[in-house]
């Protein structure tokens, strides 16, 4: 797993009225917290309390573990959900998404020999 550097200006903060129990204090006052990571689009909410840095404190913990977790599955993620190549024959084409390398049908397909565009494809890993 790499290692993350966070800093402030990663995460949105936002605060908000709470409701539910707790009287006039928690449904007039922002004390709710939702946190945001940026560049994922994870976010967390921090509601349980009447005071603001208990809830803070609640949103980031969660915050951290969706994070923790969307970074360890990230990999399986991408190669799962991923267009690996486009074979197009009546354009007489093969596009590898991830290296971007081109060449034709029906030299790849057509022969059964894809051992160029594994072979690329590995690189563009390693890279």
């Amino acid at each position: 797993m790499k290692e993350l550097h966070l800093t402030k200006k990663d995460f949105k903060l936002e605060w908000f009225s709470g409701t539910g129990s707790g009287g006039q204090h928690r449904n007039k006052h922002q004390n709710c917290c939702r946190i945001t990571h940026i560049e994922t689009g994870l976010r967390a909410q921090g509601t349980e309390s009447k005071e603001r840095p208990t809830n803070q404190r609640k949103a980031f913990e969660r915050l951290a573990k969706l994070i923790i977790s969307y970074y360890k599955s990230e990999p399986t993620r991408r190669m799962n959900s991923e267009v690996i190549r486009n074979y197009h024959a009546v354009r007489n084409e093969v596009h590898d998404k991830s290296s971007g390398l081109k060449m034709l049908y029906s030299d790849t397909v057509g022969d059964g020999d894809l051992s160029k565009m594994i072979d690329a494809r590995r690189k563009s890993m390693v890279d």
